[in-house]
This record gives C-alpha cells, sequence and structure tokens, in this order.
C-alpha cells in the first residue's frame, strides 16, 4: 500500500486530480521496479534466430503483439510538440481533472458481499475501540502525573 496519494497541505486537503496523476506516476514506477523477465519468450530468442544479423525487429509480429506491455500511460504525453498541439494541448492536470471526472461520473462498483461489508465493519469497530482505551489510559496517565 502507498500512503498519500492525492494528500495536498500535509494531508489537509484531498484531490482527486492528483490521485489520478499519481496512480499513473506509481504504475509506472511498479512497472520499472519488477524488472524484465528473462527468458526465451521475453527475450524473443526465435525472432533474434529469424531476423539474423542486421535485420529490422519494429514489423516482426513478435514486437508488435508485445510493444504496449512496456508502458502504456493514459495521463503522461509521448508526442512530439506538434502531435501534442495536434491533440489539443492538455497537459498532465487538465487530463488528470478530466479523468477523475469520468471516474466520479460513471464507476459504479459492485456492492461488497455482506459478509466481507460485516468483516470490515468490525474491524473497524475493534480499531476504534482500541483507540478509545488507549486514549482513556493516556487521559488517566496524565491525569496522575498532574
Amino acid at each position: 500500500m502507498i500512503y498519500g496519494l492525492g494528500l495536498l497541505e500535509g494531508g489537509l486537503t484531498w484531490d482527486y486530480a492528483m490521485l489520478v496523476m499519481q496512480n499513473e506516476m506509481v504504475k509506472q514506477i511498479l512497472h520499472c521496479v519488477k524488472g524484465i523477465p528473462v527468458n526465451d519468450e521475453e527475450m524473443a530468442l526465435e525472432v533474434i534466430k529469424s531476423v539474423g544479423p542486421g535485420g529490422e525487429f519494429i514489423s516482426h509480429e513478435h514486437t508488435f503483439q508485445n510493444f504496449r506491455r512496456l508502458s502504456a500511460p493514459v495521463l503522461l504525453d509521448r508526442h512530439n510538440r506538434d502531435g501534442w498541439k495536434a491533440a489539443g494541448s492538455k497537459d498532465i492536470v487538465q487530463k488528470s481533472y478530466e479523468k477523475a471526472h469520468e471516474i466520479l461520473e460513471n464507476y459504479k462498483p459492485t456492492p461488497l458481499p455482506e459478509n466481507i461489508q460485516k468483516q470490515l465493519k468490525d474491524i473497524v469497530a475493534e480499531a476504534e475501540a482500541e483507540t478509545t482505551e488507549i486514549k482513556a489510559k493516556e487521559k488517566e496517565a496524565m491525569r496522575k502525573g498532574k
């Protein structure tokens, strides 16, 4: 779990667009951190053999089937300046707000099963009880210390 996505002002403010933007960045980081699998299929050894020395891989079916797995950002724009302008010149902040609004307007999650909802409510109730107990002990300790 990564804490703090969407938070501004030291956690006093929460911003949906910031969450969307940082979520994309975290996906990119996790993609890099997981590393590169090294096996015959990923390394395309058969393709290398078939293309041979001096050949090109860009038009090979294996390249076409696999290149998008490298990185597929939604908000980060990889166009050159002319392509970016032709696409409307939206920066990542504008795209993040649009995506956040789209999610808020259209996302309809399937409710959790009732037994899971009950388990979550039980966990929250237990945490609240523990917090109340800790606060009472701290208050008592302060009272005795005075």
